[in-house]
């Protein structure tokens, strides 16, 4: 293999890295090709993860896809306090990993976002999947800490309330559009450049005599790719500066990044918004229904622990949370035509050997009694007329 083989080589598998996601447990993907269909993806179901998470993949040939993140609120909040813990978890089987730092509001000088963590009077608090999430969640607890605890209970419904928001996703995903609308435009372009068009020049005429002309060109698409990304960054992130400014000088200075701008701009564009709100917006009506159903199953059948403490207002914090989340969720449901009682229903036995469930998961076992450990040792139910 000759070295000029091997760069493209090289440039093939930086363009795969590109390709892919981590995306930790409690977030959803939302992948599409042709932005007709939306596909949901759960971390876990791909062939490359870990019990934290796991990659996903945006579409890689033109006409490239795009991909979005909807993520469930990872704090158990009260009055009183904040905690870095849920027991619900969005996703199938266990629940995401969390630090389950407890802060009371009363206590807190400063909250700070660094890099994907937050921190708390100089300490670690909670971690997220990106920059900006860890941004906006240490925006919102330090607007929490600055009011009055009368106020506190109203501003953490509303702030529940705005994560099933399908009208505000609907505006944020319209604005997005209309912003970035030439970026696939240029990435297709830059990706038929890069990885068709350069190789038939220099098979043809050479590296010796095409060199400048092709660098002059990948330039042009690079540059005109990390203005128009700026530009956009700039109206959907105003604050994230140093994020902007990096990406901005990654996708002019490498092409493979440069083809996959678009992604890097839709990643985290819906994160303050629940997977169900994404589905709702995006998905199928049926593939809306399936998540619903797992998300009631959820409430209705809580993995254990629902606490990370015994202690009394942490325990309280954490079931109040949960039960608030609940009622706007379920209020959201059946506002989109959705009776949450109808999930709870039993599912049929599998086959004649599978005599007890788990109502979370709705995992089929073959034994009468016992427990699940994907849902934290939640206990088996017996099918109806099994022994």
């Amino acid at each position: 293999m000759s070295d000029l083989q091997l760069l493209f080589v090289v440039l093939v598998c930086l363009y795969v890295w590109e390709c892919a996601c981590w995306l930790p447990r409690g977030s959803v993907g939302f992948l599409t090709w042709l932005r007709r269909r939306w596909k949901m993806v759960h971390p876990g179901t791909t062939f490359v993860g870990n019990q934290k998470g796991g990659f996903i993949f945006a579409p890689p040939f033109p006409p490239l896809g795009c991909i979005l993140i909807g993520t469930q609120f990872p704090l158990s909040l009260s009055p009183e306090l904040a905690l870095a813990y849920t027991s619900l978890s969005v996703n199938p089987g266990w629940p995401a990993f969390q630090t389950q730092n407890v802060r009371r509001f009363d206590q807190v000088k400063s909250i700070k976002s660094k890099g994907k963590k937050v921190f708390i009077d100089g300490e670690l608090f909670l971690k997220t999947q990106s920059l900006t999430y860890a941004h906006s969640l240490a925006n919102r607890l330090r607007e929490l800490t600055k009011m009055p605890i009368a106020q506190r209970a109203n501003a953490i419904e509303g702030l529940l309330r705005d994560t099933l928001d399908v009208t505000a996703l609907k505006k944020r995903w319209s604005d997005f559009k209309a912003l970035t609308k030439k970026l696939p435009w240029l990435g297709n372009a830059l990706f038929i450049y890069l990885f068709a068009l350069t190789p038939a020049v220099i098979w043809q005429l050479g590296l010796k005599l095409s060199w400048v002309g092709l660098l002059v060109g990948l330039l042009a698409l690079t540059t005109a790719n990390a203005v128009l990304f700026f530009r956009a960054h700039k109206t959907l992130y105003p604050e994230m500066e140093d994020e902007r400014f990096t990406h901005f000088l990654l996708i002019l200075l490498s092409p493979v990044t440069s083809i996959r701008a678009q992604d890097v701009l839709s990643r985290s564009l819906l994160e303050n918004f629940h997977p169900l709100a994404v589905a709702r917006a995006l998905c199928p009506p049926e593939d809306f229904r399936r998540l619903a159903q797992s998300v009631v199953l959820d409430f209705r059948f809580p993995g254990l622990p629902i606490s990370p403490s015994r202690e009394r207002d942490v325990e309280a914090a954490a079931r109040a949370s949960r039960d608030l989340f609940q009622k706007i969720t379920e209020t959201f449901l059946a506002k989109q035509g959705i009776e949450p009682d109808e999930f709870v229903r039993p599912p049929q036995p599998a086959d004649e050997t599978c005599v007890s469930y788990c109502p979370r998961c709705q995992a089929q076992f073959t034994t009468p009694t016992g427990n699940c450990a994907d849902c934290g040792g939640l206990r088996l139910v017996p099918f109806a007329n099994r022994n």
